[in-house]
């Protein structure tokens, strides 16, 4: 027969084993939900680079269309064309983040 204080023991190390099994699903929780959120946050920062850049190059082609216009209907067809252009920029940015 075993001897009261071992088995005190066992049933000591059995409720700590249990303890450590409940924490470590708990971490392995966290983890799932923390690696859920960083994909949405490296998701989210992708289409505001996106978004950044199609802006500056909206400034630096408007300003480049300033420059050049010799008339104001120059101008808006300098406008048209830019704006077909980043339009044609952001569908190429859409498909490279889409793969």
């Amino acid at each position: 027969m075993a001897k009261p204080e071992l088995i005190q023991s066992i049933e000591q190390l059995s409720r700590k084993v249990d303890s450590l099994m409940s924490q470590l699903s708990d971490s392995q929780d966290k983890i799932r939900e923390l690696e859920l959120r960083n994909a949405m946050l490296e998701k989210q920062h992708l289409n505001d680079t996106a978004t950044i850049l199609q802006a500056r190059k909206d400034i630096e082609f408007l300003s480049v269309s300033h420059r050049l216009a010799a008339s104001p209907e120059a101008l808006v067809e300098a406008r048209q064309k830019i704006a077909a252009l980043i339009r044609n920029i952001d569908s190429c940015i859409r498909l490279i983040i889409e793969d």
